[in-house]
């Protein structure tokens, strides 16, 4: 085979730039410190370098998230926090006013004290975490209790309840001169000062009749907490529902009760958030539990959120407004003070101390799942960073170099192509001259 200086020439230059190629592939590695520069280079490294960068990607988010599920759990742990020293110094002020040689006075003073923990606690209601109310589910837009008064805007609301919510209460009957103590069994509605124009069914257990009779009436009626038999008094200023004491195995298992409500007062609950009802603009609510979950892991959601409902509770709410009103409607005038009246009011802040321990004892069961809920967030946080650390040493060992083999493989490349260089000029010099001499 005639080898032509041509071929030798064209065999040189490309043994040259091969050498040349490989030469440069080592120092680009050395430059960027990846092993590859484009998928083709290594497609297995390629496809493992994105999974990898997927994973840390993945995983800083999910950290990013747990970060902020603690920050807004932090929140929410202030505010109940609060609102059990709330709820604790109003049962210090019952205990107080309980004592029997407190009089009106005395008493007054410590519902003024009352109202102010009511208010604040509408107030911890509405706490936010970056413009967003805390307690309230989705409707992170709406507060947990209204901000000011609200007239002329009419909610209609459907409350359920059952047997099991059927309370007895003592009742003072001003019979003047001589007033006396009833028994009265009642259901208490979420709100006072109820709308007018209410029609509502109250079924029997037994069915026979099949319906109570329902009467709409004011707590100042001489009838209004002795409702005949087979009949229900439905008190729209005090949002009471009144049987008689021989009905009660008549009452149904499940009673819903709608009504009307156009008038809140500052700091009143708001109803979208604790019962299924339309408000003014036609728009429904239903009565759900809003629970706002971070996904922290792959296949792990935590429940971030705490319900207001669940924390200033619609009893808690009413016991308080009850025991101002309660006080409220004693007369300072000696003629109608008597002891019984005055025993009977110390008797009920005796009664709100026994409801205050039930609504302390749920607040301390919220706080407490929120506590772990909280720990277990700290121990994804470090799981997510042990993952962070894992996958970035992974990510490392598929993609970057080993510096000093690269420069090792570089240098022996470099004397590579340096002989390549010396022996092709060793070829090309030497022609048919050389020997004809």
């Amino acid at each position: 085979m005639r080898i032509t200086n041509n071929m030798v020439a064209n065999n040189i230059l490309l043994s040259l730039n091969r050498s040349k190629y490989a030469y440069s592939i080592y120092e680009t590695q050395l430059a960027t410190g990846k092993k590859i520069q484009k998928p083709s280079d290594d497609p297995i490294v390629a496809v493992r370098a994105l999974k990898f960068r997927t994973s840390v990607r993945e995983v800083e988010q999910y950290k990013s998230n747990a970060k902020d599920a603690i920050s807004w759990m932090t929140v929410t742990e202030n505010s109940i926090s609060n609102i059990i020293e709330i709820v604790k110094k109003a049962r210090d002020l019952c205990v107080q006013a309980s004592n029997d040689p407190l009089g009106i006075g005395e008493r007054e003073s410590i519902i003024t004290s009352l109202k102010q923990l009511k208010d604040q606690l509408a107030n911890e209601g509405n706490v936010d975490y970056a413009g967003r109310h805390v307690f309230t589910g989705y409707k992170t837009d709406q507060p947990l209790t209204f901000t000011e008064k609200v007239s002329g805007k009419n909610y209609k609301i459907k409350e359920k309840f059952n047997s099991d919510d059927v309370e007895t209460i003592e009742k003072i009957i001003d019979d003047t001169p001589n007033p006396r103590v009833i028994s009265v069994d009642r259901i208490r509605l979420g709100y006072s000062n109820i709308k007018d124009g209410v029609t509502v069914s109250i079924p029997k257990a037994t069915g026979t009749p099949p319906d109570f009779t329902v009467n709409t009436l004011d707590s100042n009626n001489p009838n209004a907490y002795e409702p005949a038999k087979g009949e229900v008094n439905f008190l729209k200023d005090t949002g009471e529902l009144i049987f008689n004491s021989t009905d009660k195995a008549e009452i149904p298992t499940d009673i819903t009760f709608e009504y009307n409500k156009d008038n809140f007062e500052k700091n009143d609950l708001n109803p979208v958030h604790y019962f299924e009802c339309t408000d003014y603009n036609n728009v429904d609510y239903k009565n759900q539990r809003d629970n706002i979950s971070y996904q922290v892991s792959y296949n792990q959601s935590v429940p971030i959120n705490s319900l207001g409902k669940d924390l200033v509770t619609v009893d808690l709410m009413r016991d308080l407004e009850e025991m101002i009103n309660e006080v409220g409607k004693v007369s300072k005038d000696g003629s109608k003070y008597d002891d019984l009246l005055k025993d009977n009011l110390g008797d009920k802040f005796n009664q709100l101390i026994g409801k205050i321990d039930k609504h302390k004892n749920g607040l301390l069961k919220q706080e407490a799942d929120l506590g772990t809920r909280i720990n277990r967030m700290d121990l994804t946080i470090n799981r997510l960073e042990d993952d962070k650390v894992n996958f970035t040493d992974l990510m490392s060992q598929n993609e970057d170099i080993d510096v000093a083999e690269v420069i090792m493989k570089m240098k022996s490349q470099e004397m590579v192509y340096n002989a390549a260089l010396m022996s092709s000029t060793k070829i090309i010099q030497t022609t048919l001259l050389d020997f004809i001499r």
